[in-house]
């Protein structure tokens, strides 16, 4: 079976159009997480949103740098979970909105066997890609240092040249994987790896779609921005947290809920719109290539 990038690449607007209430309960999803997120870190983002900034313009020793890294990563294996949950009932709401359109309700949204299985695809993939990228850019670290011990310019040249290679080895390898979770989705079945025998022969076709695809999403995200500063401006919006370093999460809330509920609802409406747009091409290709049914 054959597709058209241009046509597939579109699908998510395609989507919004037909359901634009999906598009509320996405956002609703993102913002119950981002009350959720708040309300448990607050406080400790305040700190080091102020850590941060007192830091801007001078020089950090090791250690400030350190505690720093520390604080974020402390806040990137509390909010992993989360957001792996919250990406899974996502994208597999998408999915059904393309594969399984009639079933709407609840803007496509369930928790049950298709996310878990999502997830877990999702996991696998993640897994996959770190351990490729670990052994390319570690090969192409070591053939530096051999041919850097010849020459110094050969070195650099070999860098760059692996370096590239390594990029489009990982590039391609996206390609040939994208549609495992629309795969995953509709089979019922955890295949990370079953797209390969199906995206054979598309993958410029698939690239083509998915460069198409970012390209408005970025069109998306500069909106977002547009219509975000002057509620920014105007509230303080997520920076104002620097300012309220050592209160508490109810002092933070009190002070800068309201600010911090726009700034949340509008990246939430933005967010979900860039979900449809994302993702939602991935699942038409894959039904144009499967040659299933457009309901």
């Amino acid at each position: 079976m054959t597709f058209s990038a241009t046509e597939a690449a579109f699908e998510g607007f395609r989507v919004v159009r037909r359901n634009p209430v999906a598009i509320v309960f996405w956002a609703l999803a993102y913002v119950i997480c981002f009350a959720a997120f708040f309300g448990l870190f607050a406080g400790p983002l305040a700190t080091v949103m102020a850590t941060t900034e007192s830091l801007e313009g001078t020089q950090p020793s090791p250690q400030e740098i350190q505690a720093l890294m520390a604080s974020w990563s402390s806040f990137m294996v509390l909010g992993l979970p989360l957001s792996l949950v919250l990406g899974a009932v996502l994208n597999a709401a998408v999915a059904r909105s393309v594969l399984r359109p009639a079933e709407k309700a609840f803007g496509f949204m369930r928790l049950g066997g298709d996310e878990l299985r999502v997830l877990a695809v999702t996991v696998i993939l993640g897994i996959v890609f770190f351990a490729v990228t670990v052994l390319l850019f570690s090969v192409v670290g070591v053939a530096v240092g051999v041919a850097g011990q010849v020459n110094t310019g050969v070195g650099i040249l070999v860098g760059v040249v692996l370096g590239l290679a390594a990029v489009a080895v990982l590039i391609w390898l996206s390609v040939r994987l994208s549609l495992a979770v629309p795969a995953t989705f509709h089979e019922k079945r955890i295949s990370p790896f079953a797209t390969f025998a199906l995206t054979k022969g598309h993958t410029l076709p698939l690239l083509g779609m998915a460069v198409i695809a970012f390209i408005m999403s970025m069109l998306v995200s500069i909106l977002a921005t547009i219509v975000a500063l002057p509620v920014t401006m105007a509230t303080g919006g997520l920076d104002q947290l620097a300012a309220l370093d050592g209160q508490s999460t109810a002092q933070i809330l009190q002070t800068a809920g309201v600010g911090l509920l726009a700034w949340g609802a509008i990246n939430a409406i933005f967010s979900a719109l860039q979900l449809a747009v994302i993702y939602a091409p991935f699942s038409a290709a894959y039904r144009e290539l499967k040659g299933l049914p457009q309901d």
